[in-house]
């Protein structure tokens, strides 16, 4: 499986995966959600090259295969 790309919703560029970081706070409105080991949920952290803008979205969550 590939991993779908986050496209910017601004401006339509692709963007670019700078990190991943736990979010604590998503645990508490969806416990089952949460790793057990790590305590909260996985996010990609994307930023748009051209305008700059960031967004989130929870690890693994957007995969596809490309055909």
């Amino acid at each position: 499986m590939l991993k779908v790309k986050m496209v910017c919703s601004d401006c339509g560029v692709e963007m670019n995966q700078h990190a991943e970081k736990i979010d604590y706070t998503a645990a508490l409105d969806e416990p089952e959600a949460a790793d057990p080991d790590l305590g909260g949920v996985l996010e990609e952290v994307h930023s748009c090259p051209q305008c700059g803008k960031t967004h989130t979205r929870r690890a693994g969550a957007a995969h596809g295969a490309q055909g």
